[in-house]
């Protein structure tokens, strides 16, 4: 949950929002509309905890995802799929999974054994995070932005601005 309490941002000396009171929910979705300049992205940096408002208070509990409007900026090698995944904090259980797996391989059983112990927690970990419907979730959102499947396998840099965009 956001809770904001009478926010104000500012780009220089410009107020761009003041007296702001609101609250989002778990689960619910909000759209920002209005013209360039006029401070969305400085507000979503600032709800999700990347910046601080000029005034007023911001209050999360839980964790809050955010993909950040340029799609230049990052990781040009990740997957497009781990950049979809991020925005739930699923990236890093994901990147943690596959490092384990290749400890699972070694020859020493000690190191295998404590390997297959953290893997199965972090498998737990990407369940309860809802990680597998997010893949799933992940395929139905590139569909319906007009994206192939396959391109969820490939890094970000071999994609086009455009595809990059919607990813």
């Amino acid at each position: 949950m956001i809770v904001a309490s009478d926010v104000e941002l500012r780009a220089g000396a410009r107020i761009l929002l003041e007296h702001a009171t609101f609250r989002v929910g778990p689960g619910d979705r909000v759209g920002l509309v209005g013209r360039n300049g006029a401070g969305k992205t400085t507000l979503t940096r600032v709800l999700a905890g990347e910046g601080q408002p000029a005034g007023g208070t911001v209050t999360r509990s839980g964790d809050v995802g955010y993909l950040p409007q340029d799609p230049r900026t990052g990781d040009l090698e990740m997957l497009a799929r781990d950049r979809v995944l991020s925005a739930r904090g699923l990236d890093e259980v994901v990147r943690r999974m596959r490092t384990t797996e290749g400890a699972m391989a070694s020859a020493d059983d000690e190191t295998r054994d404590t390997a297959m112990e953290r893997y199965g927690r972090l498998e737990a970990e990407f369940t309860a995070r809802g990680g597998y419907a997010a893949e799933s979730e992940a395929a139905t959102i590139c569909s319906s932005l007009g994206l192939p499947e396959r391109v969820l396998l490939q890094p970000l840099g071999t994609l086009s601005g455009g595809q990059r965009r919607r990813v």
